[in-house]
């Protein structure tokens, strides 16, 4: 596979080739994806005038064009934080066959100029100040529905000092990143939490909007971390570049939580802090302001949410698909193990439905004819069979969401339970809601 980054009239392109297809994209948020998916540590750097390729195992070229001109650009430290400082370095070889890049793997050898290009000095995004805590780092052990706090150990974290919860979160991901804490479950949580996307990520909780956001997730029942991993699918936490004249605007997603397309679309969910049901309308107005944007991303993933009653990976794929999509998937899932839809809702051990989220990302149509005979979802099999471009949606969408999550649990309200999930071993821990203060997530 190769991929191609440049940066022409003041926004990123990549192309990407494979031998199957050739993809063109200017989406920020996709080109961001992409890159935290390549390998960690590449085996050789090629430096040819002005454009530089990154070499990874399997294949897999990285060209940057013009690089030198853009180090200053936020995906630029993404890609150069992956990469470390003995990777050898080529400078100005016109041919690398395949026995001197093996040579060059084994020996760390730099040719030609021993110097460390500009680019591969690593620029860590921090906030100040660097304040020291004393935070637990053992994972809390739930007894009677109470969380009872473990041992503490000081530790050195860029975060507000009243944000506990936070604090212990970043204390679980790093435990879980070091391989303190076992993942069991088939799907990795907070693989890319690097020192970059932590900062932008506690960056956006201290700001004002993020803040707001996590006000917002409170009032309707929903875990901020979790919307917050999805913002940064969305828009990579990005709303004035992704609305319209916004550098990354695709023409039909809107702002920070890619509404589609808004044109009016009433959006109605709960408001536990007023409880009562409220509505919004998702028009162009409210699409532009960030916080609405953020409120009616919430109000509609609540919707998917309480509809596959408190499991969050149908929820968030519906978020990128579509309910209608994710319902047929679920149906064709049922009966290929002969269960009901709600049994496949409500088994988050079993995600074998995820192979019908590959099969409509890699053929959208040839999938809509495959399964042609679910006529009870005729409109969405003939919105597929109409679908124009060779792939759907994003297959990954659930493994990239979680890839972001800090701490190791997530909890929302759901159809008037409190719904807790370990995302480590799926367990769920249901509780009656009773107020307010009792849900709130810090």
């Amino acid at each position: 596979m190769e991929i191609t980054i440049s940066f022409v009239n003041n926004r990123f392109k990549m192309e990407t080739i494979t031998s199957k297809s050739r993809k063109r994209t200017s989406n920020i948020a996709r080109i961001e994806e992409t890159v935290l998916k390549l390998p960690v540590n590449p085996l050789v750097i090629k430096i040819d005038k002005n454009d530089a390729r990154i070499i990874y195992e399997d294949g897999i070229k990285l060209i940057l064009k013009d690089y030198q001109k853009h180090l200053d650009k936020q995906l630029y430290e993404i890609i150069f934080n992956g990469i470390d400082d003995n990777t050898p370095i080529v400078k100005n070889v016109r041919k690398l066959n395949k026995t001197k890049l093996a040579a060059l793997a084994l020996t760390s050898v730099v040719l030609v100029s021993t110097a460390i290009p500009k680019f591969l000095i690593k620029t860590e995004v921090v906030t100040e100040p660097v304040i020291t805590y004393e935070v637990p780092i053992e994972k809390p052990k739930i007894i009677e529905n109470k969380t009872i706090k473990p041992d503490l150990k000081t530790v050195e974290i860029t975060i507000d000092e009243s944000n506990y919860d936070l604090m212990t979160r970043l204390e679980q991901s790093k435990e879980l990143l070091a391989g303190k804490i076992s993942n069991n479950s088939v799907l990795p949580i907070s693989n890319r939490l690097s020192d970059f996307a932590i900062n932008k990520i506690v960056d956006f909780i201290n700001s004002d909007d993020g803040k707001y956001c996590f006000d917002v997730c409170n009032d309707f029942g929903i875990d901020p971390y979790s919307f917050i991993c999805l913002l940064m699918c969305e828009s990579s936490l990005n709303h004035n570049d992704t609305i319209p004249g916004g550098k990354y605007y695709n023409g039909f997603a809107v702002g920070i939580s890619q509404l589609e397309t808004p044109n009016g679309q009433e959006v109605t969910a709960f408001n536990y802090a007023t409880n009562q049901e409220e509505t919004m309308y998702e028009t162009m107005e409210n699409a532009l302001d960030i916080r609405n944007n953020m409120k009616l991303g919430v109000m509609n993933y609540q919707n998917v949410l309480n509809r596959y009653y408190g499991n969050e990976r149908l929820a968030f794929q519906s978020y990128n698909y579509g309910y209608g999509l994710v319902d047929l998937i679920v149906n064709i899932y049922a009966d290929e193990i002969g269960v009901s839809f709600d049994e496949v809702v409500e088994n988050l051990e079993d995600v074998g439905w995820l192979k019908y989220i590959k099969e409509v990302h890699d053929d959208p149509v040839g999938f809509a004819n495959k399964y042609e005979n679910y006529e009870q979802y005729g409109a969405t099999i003939r919105y597929l069979k109409n679908w124009q471009y060779s792939t759907y949606g994003n297959g990954d969408y659930i493994s990239d969401l979680y890839s972001y999550y800090i701490g190791i649990y997530s909890k929302n309200i759901v159809n008037g339970e409190v719904v807790e999930t370990n995302l480590l071993d799926n367990s769920v821990l249901k509780t009656a809601y009773t107020n307010q203060n009792d849900y709130k997530i810090s």
